[in-house]
């Protein structure tokens, strides 16, 4: 579940909310299902993402281009937030900002991606301050972007 959002992320167009620190460390363990290969609904050019486990809680994303092969990978692990899971998302060896995205799963070949709003303004010097943030906002609707992205998997 958590695999397949770890993809949408990486082929949203928009930037969502960002930051230099994560909302929590990676000790979530990935659920299987996670990994494999997933498509975007509706892309007609080939793009997909391939999600490949780096350790229990942690695992590469590999967005494929359909239209020129190139290959962009990104870091990623879960956090749960009052029973919500969130994606923690940076390019690989980018030592900047953490990207989030909270995760839709519908069974385990269906993950739905929505970007925490760019709109935030708070600046977060621990991932403690930032994760309690997050739990007193989260279930609002304008906590997020209108630019989901649903995935399904195919591998």
């Amino acid at each position: 579940m958590v695999i397949p959002l770890f993809a949408a992320l990486l082929l949203l167009s928009g930037c969502p909310y960002s930051s230099s620190v994560p909302l929590s460390e990676s000790t979530m363990k990935i659920p299987d299902s996670f990994i494999g290969e997933w498509e975007l609904s509706g892309a007609s050019d080939g793009d997909k993402v391939i999600v490949r486990r780096t350790s229990v809680s942690t695992v590469d994303i590999i967005k494929v281009s359909g239209v020129d092969n190139s290959e962009t990978t990104y870091a990623g692990h879960l956090t749960d937030i009052n029973g919500e899971l969130f994606l923690n998302l940076k390019e690989s060896g980018d030592f900047g900002s953490f990207y989030f995205y909270k995760l839709k799963r519908d069974g385990d070949f269906k993950i739905t991606l929505l970007p925490v709003t760019s709109y935030i303004r708070e600046t977060f010097e621990s991932s403690e301050e930032m994760k309690k943030f997050f739990e007193k906002n989260s279930g609002n609707s304008y906590f997020y972007t209108t630019d989901e992205e649903t995935y399904y998997k195919t591998k």
